[in-house]
């Protein structure tokens, strides 16, 4: 920072001013850009991040207005405009529409050219001006042309409240897993002990998806629907023929779904279903039967295999790479598509939180399957208390 303190304090600047912008795109994945023209040639150039990491930026077309900041007044609404450029914005988007961008963090970087990376003056961390963050608003207007959006301060948005936890019956607050007593180190692959400082919201269920019971660690995945995500080696009985069957178990049949080609059209194929049976009963698996429940199952990933999405993406396969659940978006390892897990065009992240009390309570409440199947029971643990959150009648803490 002092270095490009005394660069403007000069007589004279030997280098020309960049402008860059990150825009955030999940909470593991962003894009960046530059806007086309601080470089002659047009060519994609990198920065390093915060913490000394090089990221290469996209050149765009785009303009920005309104970004001066005054200490009187209402808090300014800066509008970014971007051409819409099929080709190059929106494929940098991993499968994002513009109307899905609302919410997301927008990063505005300024620094000098000869501090980018390759540059003489590059260093580690990077030399820039203080960062200015905005938060996309709405989209003020779209053209076949251009996209403009609205921007505000992250503390300037309609309906936010102090203090921020406000309690809506049925729903649950948190941000899942922000106060997990984990986190994932990706220049390692290994899940490491969380700092104090990087926890936040009161949902505390690891980020490991590890679960203790009775002495015992279990790794527990769940969909957004509330559904079991169990290994692929557990034990499923095939239906056919049967006229009963017991609370606990886990079961099988067969169904015609559309799956997605590689082209994106659809292909009519049968594949297993797998169910567990909550009570028992006589009839057979149904989702609309409060005797039965689907389960999901996940493999071990292989980069030889072929994964596919589905028409209904609750089929989409899962698997687990580097210790960690995705679930697959589309065809993967085809002719047009590389293997690389990560969140993406291809790939999203597999253990999902319903925002539900049942999310919560099947969760911290889990027990082991009494039926010796490997698996969690149907039924609940109530002698666990939920943790504080934002439900009624859960354990309060200071």
């Amino acid at each position: 920072m002092t270095a490009i303190v005394e660069d403007v304090q000069s007589q004279g600047i030997d280098s020309a001013l960049v402008i860059l912008y990150d825009l955030e795109l999940s909470t593991t994945n962003s894009a960046y850009f530059f806007p086309a023209g601080l470089d002659d040639d047009l060519t994609e150039i990198q920065f390093r991040d915060s913490g000394g990491t090089e990221r290469t930026y996209v050149a765009l077309p785009m303009q920005a207005e309104g970004l001066d900041i005054s200490s009187d007044g209402a808090y300014n609404r800066p509008e970014l405009t971007v051409a819409n450029i099929e080709s190059v914005f929106s494929d940098e988007l991993d499968g994002l529409s513009f109307e899905q961008l609302i919410g997301k963090r927008i990063t505005r970087r300024t620094t000098l050219k000869k501090y980018l990376y390759g540059e003489t003056g590059d260093s580690n961390p990077p030399t820039e001006f203080p960062k200015i963050t905005y938060v996309i608003d709405r989209i003020k207007s779209k053209s076949a042309v251009s996209v403009t959006f609205e921007l505000a301060a992250p503390f300037d948005l309609a309906g936010i409240q102090l203090p921020r936890r406000t309690i809506i019956g049925g729903a649950c607050p948190w941000k899942y897993t922000g106060a997990s007593s984990r986190k994932y180190d990706t220049d390692n692959l290994i899940w490491t002990d969380a700092a104090e400082i990087e926890k936040e919201g009161g949902c505390d269920w690891r980020r490991d998806s590890i679960i203790n019971i009775e002495g015992t660690d279990y790794t527990l995945y769940m969909t957004g629907n509330d559904e079991y995500i169990l290994p692929s080696s557990t034990t499923f009985t095939a239906t056919s023929g049967l006229s009963s069957f017991s609370a606990n178990n886990y079961y099988k049949d067969t169904a015609t779904v559309r799956r997605i080609k590689s082209d994106g059209t659809f292909e009519d194929v049968t594949i297993d279903q797998y169910w567990q049976c909550l009570f028992s009963t006589s009839s057979g698996p149904s989702s609309s039967s409060s005797s039965w429940k689907p389960v999901r199952l996940y493999y071990t990933y292989s980069a030889s295999t072929q994964y596919f999405g589905y028409q209904d993406k609750r089929h989409n396969q899962y698997v687990v790479k580097d210790n960690r659940l995705w679930q697959v978006k589309r065809l993967t390892q085809d002719a047009n598509s590389h293997g690389t897990v990560t969140e993406g065009a291809h790939w999203t992240a597999g253990d999902v939180c319903g925002k539900k009390l049942t999310s919560c309570a099947k969760r911290f409440q889990a027990k082991v399957n009494s039926a010796s199947q490997g698996g969690f029971d149907a039924k609940r643990d109530s002698r666990v208390a939920l943790p504080f959150g934002g439900f009624p009648g859960v354990v309060q803490r200071r």
